[in-house]
């Protein structure tokens, strides 16, 4: 145990130093890609909030009910309206060329119906390529329809003889959205994606570098393999986690990311990721034995990882297959808890499970691997004096 512990300082020592010499490419590689997934994806929608949706509004009324519709919806902070010419039959091609996720279309004698009691009919087209905003531009829309309709309803009322008060009475709804309450890009995926960007900027870079580490300096670990690795996981992990708190720092300030829970327990949290993440690399690393399969062999978790952390959709929407394979990532840990922490101040009680489960997996992963070298030789063969 004492010489294990002696090994485990000397590579703690030996690992850090190396870090700014023969690992400083590695180094890097696990820093640039996170920082290019925070750059890259937050610059998309700069803005948090989704505010100001393009919408083209063709009004084919000549009355004044028609004008003060199109008035109340340029009341909505949420829509940004440009009054179109012409009779709306080209409403699709001119969304297309000019960029509007909607259009709303007021038909000829809306004021005339309105005044008699007739139905009439909103025309709304809604581009859903991007789901957010055609979201936010329909449910403004309809707010505002709901308004009118219920002004509508009560003029009838009055009309057939009921008091004031009861031709008033109308069914409201109060909505408070609480898992991305601005209906923002950042809130919902930003942060997953970092995190997911982690992850594969450690796979791909800390597993081949293992391998060609080992092959120029011929059997590093000299008798522990479990020392080497455990210090090599060790050093990696503060570098690591001091990248993704810059990230996540970097877009609470400047891309306006929601913040409202106890940053300790969201560094453990990312701690215990990283800690899996590393494991599953420095276990990629130590099978492979040319870093080419180091890569490979890794495309296979990397590629679907994303898919089933539930950052695309959350776990109780799930299937039972993809279900499953959400429990086979570390990122599946952890979204859901990243998301709560930041947007509402708390998480549930299985976040302190998961960073135990993540802490056991990295444990387990070095404690397989504490023994000698004799294990590695069977895919060095230069090792094999070192282990006999």
């Amino acid at each position: 145990m004492r010489s294990f512990v002696s090994s485990y300082i000397a590579h703690i020592l030996l690992e850090t130093e190396l870090l700014f010499s023969l690992h400083r490419r590695t180094a890097f590689i696990i820093f640039f890609v996170p920082i290019v997934y925070t750059l890259l994806f937050g610059g998309l929608f700069f803005k948090n909030a989704v505010t100001a949706v393009p919408v083209a509004v063709y009004n084919l009324d000549r009355g004044a009910s028609g004008r003060q519709f199109v008035r109340d919806l340029a009341a909505s902070p949420d829509l940004r309206l440009c009054e179109m010419d012409g009779a709306g039959q080209d409403t699709v091609q001119t969304m297309a060329e000019k960029g509007f996720t909607a259009a709303v279309t007021i038909p000829p004698g809306f004021s005339r119906h309105i005044a008699s009691g007739r139905m009439t009919t909103i025309e709304l087209v809604v581009d859903n390529s991007n789901t957010v905003l055609g979201g936010v531009a329909t449910r403004a829309v309809q707010e505002v329809v709901s308004t009118w309709d219920g002004r509508i309803a009560a003029r009838q009322r009055l009309a057939a003889g009921w008091n004031q008060n009861e031709a008033q009475a109308m069914l409201t709804l109060r909505n408070r959205i609480i898992g991305n309450p601005t209906g923002g890009y950042e809130d919902f995926f930003l942060v997953i994606l970092i995190l997911h960007a982690v992850q594969i900027g450690a796979i791909f870079a800390l597993g081949p570098s293992l391998v060609l580490e080992v092959h120029r300096r011929d059997c590093p670990w000299h008798q522990h393999i479990g020392a080497y690795l455990l210090a090599k996981g060790t050093v990696y992990l503060g570098v690591v986690l001091l990248y993704l708190s810059l990230c996540l720092a970097f877009s609470l300030a400047f891309f306006g990311i929601a913040a409202h829970g106890p940053w300790a327990w969201m560094v453990l949290l990312m701690a215990a990721y990283i800690s899996a993440i590393l494991a599953f690399s420095l276990f990629m690393g130590f099978w492979a034995g040319q870093r080419e399969q180091a890569i490979t062999y890794a495309l296979f978790y990397v590629m679907p990882s994303v898919l089933f952390t539930g950052a695309i959709w959350p776990r109780h929407s799930m299937n039972a297959a993809s279900l499953l394979l959400s429990y086979l990532v570390p990122g599946g840990y952890v979204a859901e808890d990243t998301r709560r922490f930041l947007v509402l101040g708390s998480a549930p009680d299985w976040g302190t499970a998961a960073m135990a489960i993540m802490d056991g997996t990295a444990c387990s992963v070095s404690w397989l691997l504490k023994s000698d070298c004799t294990g590695y030789a069977v895919f060095y063969p230069s090792c094999q004096a070192s282990a006999s």
